[in-house]
């Protein structure tokens, strides 16, 4: 049986942890990969004892981009036969909560993964961008149109038409990253997030999650209507009312509500 290239663990704070397992490789996106992650990531979105998602990689780099080797055996016919292109949607439509980490490079493809996620923590010497161009292609798994409404589209085709890499710092500033953290702190940091989400609000997470994803390609009276129904429907749940008792009695709340 062959070694699987997605691991996946979980912990009692109710998070979990999916992790690239292909370093030898520099965690190159093959479809068995993928393939893998979607299989967990569907399973976990059913676990009701998980609220937040952390994504993060062994080795050296995140996901130095898709498997060229596989790719250039494909033909175009059979890379839509097979939906290659769409193989990591599952991920940019996930429910709950995902935290990236990231060391080392984020590039092609291991960049369209950063990019679906919802919180980014990279480390110092973390490297992002999309080389597809040089390499006679293009960003297939959502790059060309999430990248520009992550960093704006003067940035995102600077980075898209040449190719270049963005260090660390520079994603932070230009809206890629959420925060940059010392490289030996990555895991801790990631795992502290993490855990404090999931001490949160699964039904609450989730609401919010979907309402600013939704609305961000909305116009914004229709985004707002849209928060205020999101909103209305918050105060009808028991989360809303053990919240601001908790508040109130000054303790920390106790959730219930599934993720």
């Amino acid at each position: 049986m062959p070694t699987p290239f997605i691991r996946c663990e979980s912990y009692a704070e109710g998070y979990a942890e999916l992790i690239i397992d292909r370093p030898a490789a520099r965690n190159a996106l093959c479809r068995s990969l993928t393939d893998e992650m979607a299989e967990q990531l569907a399973r976990l979105a059913d676990d009701t004892h998980v609220r937040v998602v952390l994504l993060r990689a062994e080795g050296e780099h995140f996901a130095a981009g898709a498997d060229l080797k596989e790719m250039l055996g494909m033909s175009a016919e059979q890379a839509r036969a097979t939906d290659f292109a769409g193989c990591c949607a599952p991920l940019g439509s996930f429910p709950k909560p995902v935290v990236a980490l990231v060391q080392g490079f984020a590039l092609g493809g291991g960049c369209e993964l950063v990019e679906m996620c919802d919180i980014v923590l990279a480390a110092e010497n973390a490297v992002f961008g999309h080389p597809e161009v040089r390499v006679g292609t293009m960003p297939g798994a959502g790059g060309s149109q999430r990248l520009p409404r992550l960093v704006g589209m003067a940035k995102a085709l600077d980075l898209l038409l040449t190719g270049r890499r963005m260090e660390a710092h520079e994603a932070e500033r230009s809206g890629l990253v959420s925060r940059v953290v010392p490289t030996e702190r990555l895991l801790e940091e990631g795992r502290q997030v993490a855990a404090d989400l999931a001490s949160l609000s699964g039904e609450i997470l989730r609401l919010i999650k979907q309402t600013a994803r939704a609305g961000a390609d909305l116009p914004l009276e229709q985004g707002l209507r849209q928060e205020r129904a999101a909103f209305h429907h918050s105060l009808s749940l028991p989360d809303r009312v053990e919240g601001m008792t908790a508040f109130l009695e000054k303790r920390a709340p106790r959730f219930n509500s599934p993720s």
